[in-house]
């Protein structure tokens, strides 16, 4: 019986998480084979677009993006860009406040 208890504790704790993770995230964006999707949330198409070039110029096979809320700003969180390409994404996403980016109407693939 307590390891049950234990077991369902450890459970609603990862949820919290997930559900507090997910609550500051604006979208996450997958690229692979060189093409970039969106896989949760959305953001503005010509947001998408200039990430889209960023992608190809940097001929970037295989990544995940996530843009966060950080404050009253986005963040992003990458992994699979090297240091150059993760800056020109930084300066992609930066450009716009984040209430531009929540407010514009979304495209969910690209």
């Amino acid at each position: 019986m307590g390891l049950f208890v234990a077991l369902a504790a450890l459970v609603s704790i990862a949820a919290l998480i997930i559900a507090a993770t997910r609550a500051r995230e604006v979208c996450v964006l997958s690229v692979r084979d060189g093409k970039l999707a969106v896989t949760r949330g959305g953001l503005p198409g010509y947001v998408l677009e200039a990430l889209g070039d960023v992608v190809r110029r940097g001929r970037v096979e295989r990544a995940t993006i996530r843009v966060l809320r950080d404050g009253d700003r986005a963040r992003v969180d990458a992994s699979g860009l090297d240091a150059q390409i993760l800056q020109q994404t930084r300066n992609v996403i930066g450009i716009y406040p984040l209430a531009k980016l929540l407010a514009a109407p979304r495209l969910r693939a690209r």
